[in-house]
């Protein structure tokens, strides 16, 4: 469940099913824009009782889950219990800071296909 803080600020990007990757960018486009310091991780964690390789940001003391690293549909969501994250194997990403306007197109283009 969201805490109201990332409900507040998602709302918009909610409804999207992006890849992993697609919502960190724009997890980390948005709170960018927002002048939030944010940090984008990989990590493993216990899913379903199985250990997946996830797309996490680290924003003050939330961690917004965006996905596995290798599916093409995640909503953002946020991680509740930290100990299903595995410390050690947390690695700091450089993703690509988005423009809100790169992050417009990238949602156009997922919605384009999503309905093709």
């Amino acid at each position: 469940m969201l805490s109201e803080s990332v409900a507040t600020i998602f709302s918009p990007y909610l409804s999207l099913n992006l890849s992993g990757f697609d919502n960190l960018k724009l997890v980390v486009a948005v709170l960018t824009e927002k002048g939030e310091e944010c940090h984008a991780l990989t990590a493993d964690m216990m899913v379903d009782e199985k250990q997946e390789s996830s797309y996490l940001v680290r924003w003050h003391k939330h961690f917004i889950y965006c996905g596995r690293t290798n599916s093409y549909g995640n909503k953002i969501d946020e991680v509740g219990d930290l100990a299903i994250i595995d410390a050690a194997s947390i690695e700091v990403l450089q993703p690509p800071v988005l423009s809100m306007q790169q992050v417009s197109f990238m949602c156009m283009e997922n919605s384009h296909f999503d309905h093709c």
